[in-house]
């Protein structure tokens, strides 16, 4: 249950995710740097320790949404959480590196997913979809684009922020952070279980992350609460070493 926008510039890009999960669940912890071998990387984690969404310094991201679309295949009960997912496959430094560690035993118990990963050395957008049984991948362009997920209806939630979406296109900042921030914001429709920040009796959307990709650096801002009442974000700002070279990446990087 999320909302993901990406906006590519060049070797650079936004990135923006709204956690939207059980009031009960609570909003996680901030995020934090964790080592790997040869990688650092950043990411927040629910109370299970899992994540949503990730960060390292080859300018890799990646976020899981719920797959409410398709039915588990006559699988057991859930055993496994899918918010072991990107912590296993965070440390890779490419496309290729990271699909070298797909094992569909990995994520047998497993609910429904889709697997977002932005890759920008590669100027390409992956989507891989776990449908519990089996797992499929798809290439996207290096473009900007949206997901939506839901537990009522991800169809329906696609087609309801998916307006609010394409008409934000046409607001003059349109591609920038304070735009982005504004759009993940939306009650556009009135607050409710599909504006694009969530209020319903039970579920909310619990907290809004931010990756920004420019010369030299990978940030990531995350706000613990509704991003409707965001003020200031807890921030974190690592090397980037796929590009380091801000001729290469364009002096400005992303609008700002």
């Amino acid at each position: 249950m999320c909302t993901l926008t990406v906006v590519t510039r060049n070797h650079a890009y936004l990135v923006a995710m709204n956690r939207d999960e059980k009031i009960a669940r609570g909003t996680g912890f901030p995020p934090k740097i964790h080592e790997f071998e040869g990688t650092k990387a950043i990411y927040p984690r629910d109370g299970d320790g899992g994540t949503w969404f990730a960060t390292n310094d080859y300018g890799i991201t990646l976020a899981l949404l719920n797959w409410n679309t398709v039915a588990p295949h006559g699988m057991d009960p859930k055993t496994r959480s899918r918010g072991s997912v990107i912590s296993a496959l965070i440390d890779s430094q490419s496309q290729s590196d990271l699909e070298k560690l797909f094992d569909v035993s990995a994520f047998k118990g497993m609910m429904p997913f889709r697997l977002v990963g932005v890759f920008p050395s590669e100027h390409t957008i992956w989507e891989w979809l776990w449908d519990s049984r089996k797992i499929r991948s798809q290439a996207h362009k290096w473009e900007s684009r949206h997901w939506f997920s839901s537990s009522l209806s991800d169809r329906k939630a696609e087609s309801l922020r998916g307006v609010v979406c394409r008409d934000a296109q046409n607001e003059p900042d349109a591609g920038s952070a304070p735009w982005l921030r504004r759009l993940h914001a939306s009650h556009t429709g009135g607050p409710g279980p599909f504006s694009l920040c969530v209020h319903r009796e039970d579920v909310k959307t619990l907290s809004y992350t931010e990756v920004m990709a420019a010369a030299g650096y990978i940030k990531m801002g995350h706000f613990r609460g509704s991003p409707c009442a965001l003020d200031k974000f807890h921030s974190i700002v690592i090397h980037r070493v796929d590009c380091p070279d801000p001729a290469v990446m364009g002096l400005s990087g992303p609008a700002i």
